[in-house]
């Protein structure tokens, strides 16, 4: 019996199609079933080469997106069932989510689910949304002895001072969980920082190391981060 096709878990990168790697375009080729996490994952699927034969075989999952996961959880329970029943047909399927699958991504649920079932899984990595931002505007993110710390959020000032005072790049993934708090110690100590959101659509991107836009943006969307570097000159 031919052996099932493992179940691709596709990363697409951070937004930008000419990013994504040979193997996850690959995977997409190959694929009976892409089911793209959100419409962002579904634009990048479109605008590569052959994009228009790979998006009839799209189908756009809208996950719920909260602090609670409850629903998203429900909806990857009823995706894995729908998954493992094409995998066992024979079919070949790719779960396609933007950014990097292993950063911060709710599609790891899905994993766990499928791998808890003892389906074939195989994960594509792609380029962090954080990696992309610091690329972008052509700035290393760690150099000599520093260190990269990246966080979720940020729950008090103390915490982010004394990150940045151990010579710690501090990337911070979900800002508008902590942006208040993020804005202070950059404007009270001086800190050099790329902010970025909505990174990849050229529609609502924006990417700035400038203070008083940084303090404008409000609100502060949930697709942002932020890459706060040691100052040299500062001491806490």
């Amino acid at each position: 019996m031919k052996a099932p096709h493992p179940i691709a878990i596709v990363s697409l990168g951070a937004a930008t199609p000419e990013d994504i790697s040979m193997r996850a375009y690959g995977k997409l080729q190959t694929a009976d079933e892409i089911y793209c996490l959100g419409e962002a994952a579904h634009r990048i699927v479109a605008a590569l080469p052959e994009g228009t034969h790979l998006a009839q075989r799209c189908q756009i999952l809208e996950i719920p997106m909260s602090s609670d996961r409850t629903e998203a959880i429900r909806y990857y329970e009823q995706l894995a069932t729908r998954l493992l029943d094409q995998q066992s047909r024979g079919l070949a399927c790719s779960v396609v989510t933007i950014g990097d699958a292993g950063t911060y991504a709710t599609v790891q649920y899905l994993v766990d689910l499928l791998r808890q079932a003892d389906a074939e899984v195989e994960v594509v990595p792609g380029i962090p949304y954080y990696i992309a931002a610091a690329a972008t505007v052509g700035e290393g993110l760690v150099r000599q002895d520093e260190s990269l710390l990246v966080l979720s959020k940020v729950t008090s000032e103390s915490q982010l001072r004394k990150a940045l005072a151990q010579g710690h790049t501090v990337v911070v993934m979900k800002l508008s969980r902590c942006a208040d708090i993020v804005r202070k110690v950059i404007a009270e100590d001086g800190y050099d920082f790329i902010y970025a959101e909505h990174l990849g659509n050229p529609a609502l991107e924006l990417l700035t190391s400038d203070l008083e836009t940084l303090l404008a943006r409000q609100p502060i969307p949930y697709f942002s981060l932020i890459i706060v570097r040691p100052s040299r000159s500062c001491a806490h």
